[in-house]
């Protein structure tokens, strides 16, 4: 299970949310789980990840019963993939299983969509708005999200397109193809106790955070004086002002919303590195001084801190039973959209 400390449904993974939008034949129950953000991820190792061809946004690279499936959608389903994947396996030559991967499952969430739209699955505007919303949110500001969806060549009524897509899959695949499943008390901590060593944590602090962000490019002399803004925050931080209360008024990032907090930090979790290393470096309750990254000026403060170890069963009980019930729900709708291919017309055209 790659286990993350608290990871948290919804939170982290901007890139691995969009993905389920292009994913939702295999995430009919889940939620996004990957650590790294536009905000936080660190340069892979090894093959950079590929680009989204912006110029071919609207080309078809394959049809199912007729219906288009976009390179654009492949591009960034790709990218996302690539970059999802460990150090180890982003060589140029893992390029090829990824975007058989890719293809294959926009084909199969393809298949699925419209078996669902068949059975006349429909979901209601309001739901699809906030689910949007929900997504816009994990990709930071309104400008960051803005520029990721640009850069990954789709519109805002695009975003709401494949999520409506994808809330219908759900619908359907809960439904009519794995209703009923059910994981025992018992299975999970059989699963448990067969896999310790996916059931550990690294050494990892619980952070807040205020960001004074640098927009990219900005001169030297707008530079110092977002650094000036970060200093006058830090001192009246140090005069006693709440960090919470002073997150919510001047933080540029998303985490204003939650008053500062960022959640787990942890060795190799995708934080930026400066924060990362920003962060482990101190003790409950400290705060550091103004670390400076690519994104700007951050103040950061250490609200939990715990040493590595095993997670006592009642605490990943909830996450081992949702995989074990991912696992079967992944199952069922494998075997039904294999069924679903062999009646089906698909012809790869890109």
């Amino acid at each position: 299970m790659s286990w993350r400390p608290d990871a948290e449904p919804g939170r982290g993974g901007a890139r691995g949310a969009l993905a389920l939008i292009f994913l939702s034949a295999w995430a009919a129950g889940g939620a996004p789980t990957a650590a790294a953000t536009p905000a936080t991820t660190a340069p892979a190792a090894g093959a950079p990840a590929p680009k989204p061809a912006h110029a071919a946004g609207s080309d078809v690279i394959a049809r199912v019963n007729g219906s288009p499936v976009l390179r654009r959608d492949f591009d960034l389903l790709v990218q996302v993939q690539f970059r999802q994947r460990g150090p180890g396996q982003r060589r140029h030559e893992d390029l090829d299983a990824v975007r058989g991967a890719a293809l294959d499952a926009l084909i199969d969430s393809e298949l699925l969509y419209q078996r669902a739209a068949q059975a006349k699955i429909t979901v209601d505007d309001a739901e699809v708005r906030a689910e949007a919303a929900k997504l816009r949110g994990l990709l930071g500001s309104p400008d960051e999200a803005a520029a990721f969806l640009k850069e990954s060549g789709m519109s805002d009524r695009d975003l709401e397109d494949q999520v409506r897509r994808t809330l219908v899959v759900k619908r359907f695949v809960d439904r009519d193809v794995a209703p009923g499943l059910e994981v025992t008390e018992a299975q999970a901590h059989a699963w448990y106790d067969a896999h310790p060593g996916e059931v550990a944590r690294p050494e990892s602090v619980r952070i807040s955070q205020i960001v004074v962000r640098v927009a990219s490019g900005a001169d030297a002399a707008t530079r110092a004086d977002r650094r000036r803004k970060a200093e006058e925050i830090l001192k009246e931080l140090a005069a006693g002002k709440d960090f919470a209360e002073m997150a919510r008024l001047h933080s540029d990032g998303a985490e204003a919303k939650r008053d500062g907090d960022v959640g787990w930090v942890w060795a190799g979790g995708g934080a930026l590195p400066p924060v990362e290393r920003a962060a482990l470096a101190l003790q409950a309750g400290q705060t550091s001084d103004i670390v400076e990254s690519r994104r700007g000026f951050h103040i950061i403060k250490a609200t939990d801190r715990r040493p590595a170890g095993p997670i006592p069963f009642a605490e990943a009980s909830e996450k081992i039973t949702a995989r074990l019930l991912d696992e079967q729900r992944d199952e069922r709708v494998r075997v039904f959209v294999a069924d679903l291919r062999r009646g089906a017309r698909i012809e790869k055209v890109g």
